[in-house]
């Protein structure tokens, strides 16, 4: 399943492990949101459960590895 707007998205970042509503619109609580219209948002677009790939952000080029995408 790719990721797309309205998708729940499981990742991992920076050593981290996020899990995070891929939404549009006035959604601003980090913790819970990212929009598709942020530099991670856009690279998320389009990806599905296992792909690794690297975004550029404000803090620098990190690797992002999607671990699970549910709709």
């Amino acid at each position: 399943m790719k990721i797309k707007n309205g998708s729940n998205v499981k990742f991992k970042m920076n050593g981290r492990t996020y899990s995070r509503l891929l939404v549009c619109g006035d959604e601003h609580d980090i913790r819970m949101f990212v929009s598709p219209d942020s530099p991670v948002g856009q690279a998320l677009l389009g990806k599905k459960q296992g792909d690794v790939f690297e975004v550029r952000t404000p803090g620098g080029i990190t690797e992002v590895e999607i671990i699970e995408v549910r709709e």
